[in-house]
């Protein structure tokens, strides 16, 4: 019996403009707009360019890099990347694809659209 294989893949990188935090910790949810499904699967591959000036934090980047067995709303997701670039007027670059029994897909930033391998 042939195992059905599901992943995600991501490498994607964003430059943001002195977005600042009042707290010292980033919460992958509501950074992205995300919902709990997809926070609790990416957030360990999440990893932020940043340093403290006095009391806020101000995150220069974002990077989500490796892979995941599992895969979740693909679209919601690259409808969360899109909003924190409008928000930023900036522009991730990367890709991230999508795997399961049916399709194998690939997003490209900035525009996320749809390129079947």
């Amino acid at each position: 019996m042939k195992k059905i294989i599901t992943l995600m893949t991501f490498d994607l990188n964003i430059n943001l403009k002195s977005f600042e935090l009042k707290s010292g910790k980033i919460d992958i949810k509501n950074f992205l707009n995300l919902n709990n499904d997809i926070a609790d699967s990416i957030k360990h591959l999440c990893s932020f360019s940043h340093y403290v000036n006095f009391a806020e934090t101000i995150v220069e980047g974002m990077q989500i890099c490796g892979k995941i067995n599992y895969v979740f709303n693909h679209r919601r997701f690259a409808q969360s990347l899109k909003y924190l670039q409008e928000k930023n007027q900036t522009k991730w670059s990367g890709y991230f694809t999508y795997i399961d029994k049916i399709d194998s897909l690939t997003f490209h930033a900035p525009k996320f659209e749809l390129l079947k391998k």
